[in-house]
């Protein structure tokens, strides 16, 4: 069943539009206007959102969650995180290009072992999709969404997301599809065996 975009009339089935303030968008309208914050997957308006030093759009309760004045001295750090930091460590002072983990909300509740099952990457995904919306289940930038599909769950249908190294999979697929969701992202990821996770050559 079709509805139609609010900004220009076209119709738009229900998986292929995008929802903002309860109005439905075609695919270009919507980001024309509107874009998704990068930290907790809602809609937000682009003349209202802002943008952190990596391009990636924030609402206004996750900006203010990045910027933190009162940051601990010693924060804590998940065992991923500390494998990390030590790569990162090795890696400067070889003067070469370190790996690192997949860039993933810290609100969720399978960061860790997600992060733990990938381990340090050579090319980092930034992995989002913390609420289960209708109108996908995976999207996945250009770049890399034919291996993406690839290595879907069946009956899984993956949507193109914009951007660069991007790949969204809904809470729902990530929960019931655990180990073949780890398994896709290390692969597209292209991740080394733990044994190799120092510097990349």
């Amino acid at each position: 069943m079709s509805q139609y975009c609010e900004q220009c009339g076209e119709a738009v089935s229900e998986d292929g539009g995008h929802w903002y303030n309860d109005e439905m968008y075609c695919e270009g309208c919507f980001y024309d206007s509107y874009t998704y914050c990068q930290r907790c997957d809602d809609a937000v308006n682009r003349d209202y959102c802002y943008t952190d030093n990596d391009g990636d759009h924030l609402c206004d309760t996750c900006w203010d969650e990045n910027i933190d004045d009162n940051a601990p001295v010693d924060p804590e750090v998940n065992d991923s995180e500390r494998k990390q930091i030590i790569n990162l460590s090795k890696c400067w002072l070889k003067g070469e290009k370190p790996k690192t983990l997949i860039r993933i909300n810290r609100n969720d509740h399978l960061l860790e072992e997600i992060q733990s099952g990938v381990g340090l990457v050579v090319h980092a995904l930034y992995l989002y999709g913390l609420q289960d919306r209708d109108e996908f289940q995976i999207k996945a930038s250009q770049n890399i969404i034919q291996k993406v599909k690839e290595l879907a769950p069946k009956n899984v249908t993956v949507f193109q997301d914009i951007g660069h190294n991007r790949l969204a999979i809904s809470r729902t697929l990530r929960e019931e599809h655990r180990e073949e969701i780890i398994k896709l992202i290390k692969e597209v990821s292209q991740t080394t065996k733990s044994k190799e996770e120092s510097c990349a050559a």
